[in-house]
């Protein structure tokens, strides 16, 4: 992020000693002034963290609650449907996303539900540049052209994610069979002796519980869900209490599904894991699963807010996007691939099967 220029789309703070602009600095962990340097402290203690009770307020989360709500300036891009916060008297701005210059005859005030939490950025730009310089040079399928020459990305963009997280208690009754192999012989039309497998079923049913804590759900779609499902490394326990004081010089992201909406895909999550319990308590061989019925007891949440840095390259008129994790540096994203690399390595393995079969026959 350039720091010579003021920031003109992202949150900004006045400098206390010179009236500049300050932001936050992950270098430092601290506010910083752009212009003079001084350093504002914040506090980045752990915070013991207190969820929300889902059926509360699932009802309730409708009513004009300034408590749990505030009001933001809101813009939509026409071009990617990314919803993002703008700081006040802004007179230009481009989406995150994709760049594209945003109208700001569109802006509008929204009452949207409070992040509770947030990691603070711990990656700098910098970082993230040599992450996925070192990210894309592994990648073996690249085309040489890249590998030789420089790859020029877009500036990266600090981008704070708005995420759901779920707790709770599931109780789980099933009703299914167990299916155990035995051998059998018998003797066929020719006289010989042969063994198959021959597979038993028995009715099974019975009963799992387990408890699930923070099952992260992203609350936008403005970047692939290739890029958003590998996003997970999340080290949930230095998560500090929501100040906007950490959002300065970065850009904040609305959630654009609500934690009601959100639920319907920790769900999924969840019942994909409690069918994999119910397959180990049926046991045996194979089993079949008839009918599950999940109580979702002591169900909570919180919003809070995870950072990214956001860029992106071009290569034969196509671009590519990518991630880097603000936290850990991990870089997920899209990269070109070479079809004469893919080729050879498919007629590699091809020639290694014909040698191997050649050898056995």
């Amino acid at each position: 992020m350039n720091t010579t220029e003021p920031i003109t789309d992202a949150l900004q703070t006045k400098c206390a000693s010179c009236g500049g602009i300050m932001q936050y600095s992950p270098a430092d962990g601290n506010l910083k002034c752009l212009y003079c340097s001084h350093v504002g402290e914040l506090d980045l203690t752990p915070v013991r963290i207190a969820e929300n009770d889902f059926f509360y307020w699932k009802d309730r989360a409708n009513e004009n609650n300034e408590e749990q709500t505030e009001e933001v300036s809101e813009i939509k891009c026409r071009q990617c449907g990314a919803t993002t916060t703008l700081p006040p008297n802004v007179s230009g701005a481009k989406c995150a996303f994709c760049n594209t210059p945003l109208i700001m005859q569109e802006v509008h005030i929204k009452r949207f539900w409070q992040p509770e939490y947030l990691l603070p950025f711990k990656i700098t730009e910098k970082e993230s540049s040599t992450n996925f310089k070192k990210w894309l040079n592994k990648k073996w399928y690249l085309p040489n052209k890249l590998k030789k020459g420089s790859v020029h990305t877009d500036n990266f963009k600090g981008v704070y994610l708005p995420f759901w997280t779920y707790d709770s208690h599931t109780n789980t009754d099933y009703r299914g069979e167990r299916g155990e192999d035995r051998q059998q012989s018998y003797t066929n039309n020719k006289g010989e002796k042969v063994e198959r497998t021959v597979t038993d079923w028995y009715p099974a049913r019975g009963n799992v519980t387990i408890f699930f804590d923070d099952i992260i759900i992203p609350a936008a779609q403005s970047l692939p869900p290739n890029i958003m499902n590998q996003l997970t490394n999340w080290d949930m326990m230095n998560c500090v209490a929501y100040r906007k004081e950490f959002l300065a010089g970065f850009i904040t992201e609305i959630y654009q599904r609500d934690f009601r909406e959100s639920f319907n895909y920790a769900k999924k999550k969840m019942d994909d894991i409690i069918r994999e319990n119910v397959r180990s308590d049926i046991g045996g061989d194979h089993q079949r699963i008839h009918s599950i019925q999940t109580r979702y007891d002591d169900l909570k949440f919180k919003h809070l807010l995870l950072p990214v840095w956001i860029s992106s390259f071009k290569y034969n008129n196509k671009v590519y996007q990518f991630v880097v994790n603000g936290r850990t540096g991990q870089v997920v994203g899209q990269y070109p691939k070479s079809k004469a690399k893919i080729a050879m390595t498919i007629i590699a393995i091809a020639a290694i099967i014909m040698i191997l079969y050649l050898m056995v026959k």
